[in-house]
Parts: structure tokens; sequence; C-alpha cells
């Protein structure tokens, strides 16, 4: 149990944490709280109370007194301390000469809150072996048992912000609802033994959610070129091909 402190010592105490909060909390709304709170304790309370880890709070209210970088500043100040440190990294290098853990750049050094999350990956983690099962009327993604084999959406961004780009394109194409050009793919496989991204023809029209799409646009009466040509739908544009084929 530690020392019960002395009148005076606490007197010192409870100005610096007025000035303190003063200066990041202008509202003075975290001041006067304190006011209260140490108000109606004992010594021997407020001693109990400053020994604890992190006793101190600051309480925000949305758009009232959200703290800002100068009031920050302003509160490091009064209290003495760097805002801004060198962290030592013993786990990275160690100087070979002097045995001293590198240094760090000067930067922020605080506490952060993390909290567990309630999704954890040994209990969603999940694998697919299979990629038979889709939604072959609307979208063409992987579903029920076989959904694990679906690349998220962090996933792509990865691969664009390392511009992977081929990548990126035979996931969404060639691994997605591309049919046409994922049959052509394990046919060169089983041919050849592998396959290259050049090796597959990518068209316009090989893909389920496209034309899924452009169905309800075409339904609503509103155009797009998302597999149209000049105002024709594929299908018009093949029968004009096979007549035009037949004239010749």
């Amino acid at each position: 149990m530690p020392k019960t402190i002395t009148p005076e010592t606490r007197q010192k105490c409870e100005e610096l944490i007025y000035k303190t909060f003063s200066a990041i909390d202008p509202t003075g709304a975290n001041t006067e709280y304190y006011q209260k709170l140490f108000a109606d304790m004992s010594d021997a309370e407020f001693t109990k109370l400053i020994s604890g880890r992190l006793p101190f709070r600051y309480h925000v209210a949305p758009f009232d007194n959200e703290p800002k970088m100068p009031d920050i500043f302003k509160a490091f100040k009064v209290l003495n301390k760097p805002l801004m440190e060198k962290v030592k990294l013993p786990y990275l290098a160690t100087d070979p000469v002097t045995g001293k853990p590198i240094e760090s750049k000067e930067c922020l050094v605080g506490y952060l809150n993390i909290k567990r999350l309630k999704q954890m990956l040994t209990k969603k983690n999940n694998t697919a072996i299979e990629i038979a099962k889709r939604d072959m009327k609307l979208t063409g993604r992987l579903q029920s048992t076989d959904k694990g084999g679906l690349e998220s959406n962090k996933e792509f961004e990865g691969a664009m912000a390392l511009n992977l780009e081929n990548t990126t394109a035979e996931y969404a194409r060639v691994k997605a609802a591309a049919m046409k050009a994922k049959a052509e793919a394990y046919n060169t496989i089983n041919v050849k033994g592998e396959v290259s991204f050049d090796d597959i023809d990518s068209e316009k029209t090989d893909s389920i959610p496209k034309n899924a799409m452009n169905v309800y646009l075409i339904g609503a009466n509103i155009h797009s070129n998302l597999i149209d040509e000049n105002y024709y739908n594929p299908y018009t544009l093949e029968k004009h091909a096979k007549r035009i084929e037949r004239n010749k």
C-alpha cells in the first residue's frame, strides 16, 4: 500500500492536473470534472487513485472538446515532457562496438488501446479445394463450401498497390466469372501442362456479372458499354456477323 501523500504534495499534484487538462481542453470540462472528483476525496483515496496504472482519462464530447494537436503540444509543455522520442530497437540490431541497441527516428510515443476482435483468425479461417459451386445466374461468385476460394477486396488492393496488374486481371477474370476463359485455361493446362496469361483470349462478353448487369440496365431502358457496342447487344452483333458470313 503506497504511503499517503501530504496535503502540500496533493495540492501541487492537483494544480498540475488542472493545468494539464486546461491546456488540452480549452472548454474546461475535464478540469471541472476532476475538481469535483477530488473535492470529495480524502488524502488516502487520492493516493490510491494516482497510484493506479493510467489513473486519468480525457473525456471527449464529439464536436465539442475533441483534442487538437496545438492543445496537445501545450499540455506536454505544462508537463515538461517530450512529445516526440527516440525508441530503442534491440530486436532489430545492436551496435557491435558499444553493445547498445539502435534507435529509431523521433516518433510519437504513447499508449494504444487495442480491443480483442470478436472474429478471430483461428475461428474464421476457411479454405476450399474446389471452385465448382457458383452463382451462375447473377454474379458468378463462389458460394457455399467453395466460397473460401474467393479473393477479398483487400487482396485486390494489395495486388494493385504492388502494380501486379496481370495478377489482378487473373483474379478478376480467369479465376472469377469469365467462364469461357477459365475453360480455355484448363484446356491449355491439360494439353501443355502450363498456361500463360497471354495464351488466354479475354472477351468483353465473357463475364457472368457483366451480362447480368447489362440485362438489368436494358430492362431499365438504360444503355451501357459494359458489353454492348454501338448500341447493339452481343446477341444482335452475333446475328449480324452470321448474316454477313452467309452473304459472302
